[in-house]
C-alpha cells in the first residue's frame, strides 16, 4: 500500500547523524526520497558520507552517495537519492561544514516485510 508522508529533515553537521530509520518493530519495508539542498548561499559543501546501515548484514555500512559528494548553491546544486529500507536498517550522513546542508527525508512507498 502506497503511504507518503514527510518524515522529517535535519541540518547536516559534520559528525555523523542519523537521518532516518526504518524501525524494526514496524516490520515494514520502506522507500524512501532523500533530499540535499545547500542553505549556505554562496559557498559550495561536501556531503562527506552518506551510509546505510544494513541491518540484516551485521550493521554493514554501505555508501549511497559517492564520498564528498559537492552540493553547490542554487536551484541546480540540488540533489535527491530514493533508497529502500527494510526494517531495521537507517541512513546516516555528515558534511564538510556544519550548517551548509539541509536534508529532508519523504516516506514514498511502504510494505510488509515478508
Amino acid at each position: 500500500m502506497s503511504d507518503t508522508k514527510a518524515i522529517g529533515g535535519l541540518s547536516l553537521t559534520t559528525s555523523l547523524q542519523t537521518l532516518v530509520t526504518n524501525m524494526a518493530a514496524d516490520a515494514k519495508v520502506r522507500t524512501y526520497q532523500l533530499d540535499f539542498v545547500n542553505i549556505d548561499g554562496v559557498n559550495p559543501a561536501d556531503i562527506t558520507q552518506c551510509i546505510w546501515i544494513d541491518s540484516g548484514a551485521s550493521n554493514a555500512q554501505r555508501p549511497i552517495l559517492p564520498v564528498n559528494t559537492t552540493i553547490r548553491p542554487g536551484g541546480d546544486g540540488a540533489r535527491s537519492r530514493e533508497w529502500i529500507l527494510n526494517p531495521g536498517d537507517s541512513i546516516r550522513v555528515s558534511a564538510s561544514a556544519a550548517g551548509d546542508i539541509y536534508a529532508t527525508v519523504l516516506q514514498v512507498y511502504e510494505e510488509p516485510a515478508t
